[in-house]
């Protein structure tokens, strides 16, 4: 853009211009571009109807300034800000302060460098005195024609000797606009031709390339463009860009629509409903380090983000120019939860244009943008930009002298929406029994539906062997019973053996879910009930008899064939053993 303002750019891609009225504004380029070394290696064939691109913009303010200035060394610190000398005249230098969107003179280069003659061309309304003004140029190496050598950069304007100056007469001017369809007039702002455009510059890109860069400004306000093509005009500003990405092909729609659904929300809504964090000391360099006032701060959103709606967060940071007084500055994050992403997505935008190249990976399926907008802040981070704009460089050389803490500032915007969702997706103290609900959706069982499971199961099992103890005794153990009474019934082969009879030896096991032992290796426990029983089932006498302070005894002299055992604490295991009565030692 020709300078800053609400700027409404319109696109169009012309269907071609008739030879005999492209030879006014190319005729005498043609020798040059056939010249040996000239750098160009497909050009279009002389004669064939100029093909073109038109961008022009409004509401900005044009290229003001004298266009007669030829020498950077006449342009004093004091002097006024020519737009005019550095648009046309000046490579890779710019005058544009912190709170213009460019820094380093070198975005006019992609005219050129998209159009297969390495040429451009502009038409000028300016806003301070009304003058119109036309200018072409052309960028090649440095070549040889009819034995005279000539310098890179060639012009299309009036000559005076051999310094060009642009076209000022209104014929001209209105006849160069309607050979190319600018909607120009006098309105301020600036209007650029591309001639014969590279074949990629398909118009059919330039949408979701315009919606992917520029959504902050067009869903504010600032900014609205029309493309059109073949007689096919799409407007897009905030309110059609909803509805254009609701009906768009392009293989990126559905994830540019959910961006600028985030985005809309965090204008429209995110000023109302966003949560400040505490500031940053402004004797240190801002940190991210999870302190009590962040936590207490991202609080109130933490059930909100975890339900999956849209959260807004205000982050002050310091801005600390190397020669001057710093400043408090703030930035917005917006952030949701999408599943739909195979990792995080992350967008940086400061004051309307996304650094596409910034990154700091934030936790996948979370959506984030950044929106950087107060001039301070703005300033710095563009400092540190690179001429694409598409990265902040901690050590541009540009940006590392110019600020205190500079390289920290910038970590601690790029980190910002990596350590929010940290702090809001960080589990609460204590266990938490739903975090891996969405991986393992099972029912916790009660306390009282494991005891009837366990129950059941010890019904239809029998005893399991138990491998020799200490003593070199064989038997059978059965399994922990985890309540005050359980029933067991005893494996045929061990039923009257012989008519030796066996004894059942119970006993109090650990709490509940401890690791097995063998009976005669469980803890004392001091049964001071004598409710506490082991009871022998079958033919025969038996009964119950004491066997010390920790575990009962049963005997049964023929046919046993199950057990009882009642009165243990609920809260631990019960182990039954059956030993023949041969074995069985003296209490």
């Amino acid at each position: 853009m020709s300078g800053r303002g609400c700027a409404s750019p319109s696109r169009r891609r012309g269907a071609g211009i008739p030879a005999e009225r492209a030879a006014r504004y190319l005729a005498g380029l043609w020798p040059h571009l056939a010249a040996d070394r000239s750098g160009l290696a497909q050009l279009p064939e002389e004669g064939a109807p100029l093909d073109f691109v038109a961008i022009e913009d409004f509401g900005t303010r044009g290229l003001q300034g004298d266009p007669r200035q030829s020498e950077d060394e006449a342009l004093g610190a004091e002097a006024p800000r020519n737009d005019f000398y550095y648009f046309w005249r000046n490579v890779g230098r710019s005058r544009k302060g912190a709170t213009d969107l460019g820094r380093w003179g070198l975005g006019k280069t992609v005219f050129p460098a998209t159009s297969r003659l390495n040429a451009f061309f502009a038409v000028t309304a300016r806003r301070d005195d009304g003058r119109r003004l036309l200018m072409g140029q052309a960028v090649l190496r440095i070549h040889k024609l009819a034995g005279a050598r000539y310098y890179p950069y060639g012009y299309f304007g009036a000559f005076e000797g051999d310094f060009a100056l642009p076209v000022e007469d209104a014929t001209r001017v209105e006849a160069f606009c309607a050979d190319f369809g600018l909607a120009r007039g006098r309105a301020p702002g600036l209007s650029v031709v591309v001639p014969y455009p590279d074949a990629e510059l398909d118009p059919a890109a330039f949408l979701p390339s315009v919606v992917r860069h520029y959504f902050v400004p067009i869903l504010a306000g600032d900014l609205e463009v029309e493309v059109v093509h073949d007689g096919r005009r799409e407007v897009l500003d905030a309110d059609s860009l909803p509805r254009v990405l609701g009906r768009a092909g392009w293989s990126e729609g559905l994830a540019l629509a959910r961006l600028v659904e985030l985005a809309q929300w965090g204008l429209v809504h995110g000023a109302r409903r966003r949560v400040r964090l505490p500031e940053p000391s402004a004797a240190t360099a801002p940190r991210w380090t999870g302190d009590a006032a962040l936590e207490t701060a991202l609080a109130p959103l933490r059930e909100a983000f975890a339900r999956g709606e849209r959260v807004a967060v205000e982050v002050p940071v310091w801005v600390k120019p190397a020669a001057g007084e710093a400043s408090l500055a703030a930035f917005d994050v917006y952030l949701e939860r999408d599943d739909a992403l195979a990792g995080g997505e992350e967008h940086f935008v400061r004051d309307g244009i996304t650094v596409a190249g910034v990154r700091s990976p934030v936790q996948a399926g979370v959506r984030a943008i950044v929106h950087v907008r107060e001039r301070a802040l703005s300033g710095l981070l563009g400092d540190s930009e690179n001429p694409a704009h598409t990265e902040w460089q901690e050590r541009s050389p540009r940006f590392k002298e110019r600020y205190r803490h500079g390289p920290f500032t910038l970590r601690y915007v790029k980190g910002a929406p990596r350590e929010i969702v940290r702090v809001l997706t960080r589990p609460a103290a204590g266990r938490d029994f739903t975090l891996l609900r969405h991986l393992f959706a099972l029912d916790v069982p009660t306390e009282a539906a494991i005891a009837e499971r366990d129950a059941r199961r010890a019904e239809r099992a029998g005893f399991g062997r138990q491998r020799p103890d200490e003593r070199g005794r064989h038997g059978r153990q059965g399994p922990p019973v985890p309540a005050a009474e359980a029933r067991r019934r005893l494996p045929a082969e061990r039923r009257g053996r012989g008519g030796r009879g066996a004894a059942l030896r119970g006993g109090a096991g650990g709490l509940r879910g401890a690791p097995r032992q063998p009976v005669r290796a469980l803890p004392a426990v001091r049964l001071r009930s004598r409710r506490v029983a082991v009871r022998a089932r079958g033919r025969g006498r038996g009964g119950a008899a004491p066997r010390g302070e920790h575990d009962r005894a049963a005997h049964r002299r023929a046919g046993l064939r199950g057990s009882a055992v009642r009165g243990f604490d609920p809260r631990r295991d019960v182990r039954v053993k059956a030993v023949p009565l041969d074995e069985e030692a003296a209490p």
